[in-house]
């Protein structure tokens, strides 16, 4: 796997600081698991996690539940992804717009996985990790190797071998009752990553590219309004708690 680059907070500080949240919330849990544990589940619940409150106006969730972690490992899997893709793309992009698309990755992958596999789940599920992050940029990268060869570098043949593969053998685990992923999320942000970085890059009919990504972007984010018959928004809106109310 490619290294990771030079890590220079005053080029790329927004890298830095998203990877630096993740990695500081982790590694908090860990310490709490050695002693009494439990503070994972109590801060997804009360303030990090995407559950049905998000539709009574905690609108942060989709992109704070992206931060947290089910372990060192998958906070670590995703960290290194973060940094080598987020480091390349920020140097080339500016540090204020990595930011907003790091923060607007989460919101597109995060709310396809969370409205579609808890459709009809009365009982909320965990779901955490910044790889649907993590998939965007791979997206991005991937797709704007063919204007940008210079991304290459971090995103070679064999890279995205890996992420692929990564991609479908976590569909199979999932199905398989192995370990459940949230695929939704990988693909939902691989397929921004590709839109967004042909209306960034794309020499012909950029405009339609750009008017596409903007359209598929404001439905997904249409959802933080409401997702009618979703089993936890429909309980939102019985107790009549709408956060426009």
């Amino acid at each position: 796997m490619p290294a990771l680059p030079q890590l220079d907070f005053h080029r790329t500080p927004a890298t830095l600081l998203v990877a630096a949240a993740a990695a500081a919330l982790e590694i908090a849990f860990l310490l709490d698991d050695m002693q009494s544990g439990g503070r994972r589940l109590a801060m997804y619940n009360d303030l990090l996690g995407i559950l049905p409150v998000l539709w009574a106006g905690e609108l942060w969730r989709p992109f704070t539940t992206s931060l947290m972690h089910a372990g060192f490992i998958h906070a670590a899997f995703n960290l290194y992804w973060l940094l080598l893709f987020g480091i390349a793309l920020e140097l080339r992009l500016g540090s204020y717009r990595m930011l907003g698309l790091m923060v607007l990755l989460g919101y597109v992958s995060m709310m396809p996985e969370y409205s579609i596999s808890s459709y009809h789940r009365e009982q909320p599920i965990m779901i955490v990790g910044l790889s649907g992050i993590v998939y965007g940029l791979f997206g991005l990268v991937w797709m704007g190797r063919r204007w940008h060869p210079d991304l290459y570098a971090v995103c070679d043949r064999y890279t995205s071998q890996i992420l692929l593969g990564w991609f479908f053998l976590c569909i199979v685990l999932t199905h398989t009752n192995i370990l459940r992923v949230a695929n939704i999320a990988h693909g939902a942000g691989f397929g921004f990553g590709v839109l967004y970085a042909r209306a960034l890059w794309s020499p012909r009919r950029r405009t339609w590219w750009l008017a596409a990504a903007v359209v598929a972007s404001m439905l997904v984010l249409a959802t933080l309004i409401g997702f009618p018959g979703h089993a936890g928004f429909e309980h939102v809106r019985r107790g009549e708690r709408l956060w426009w109310r």
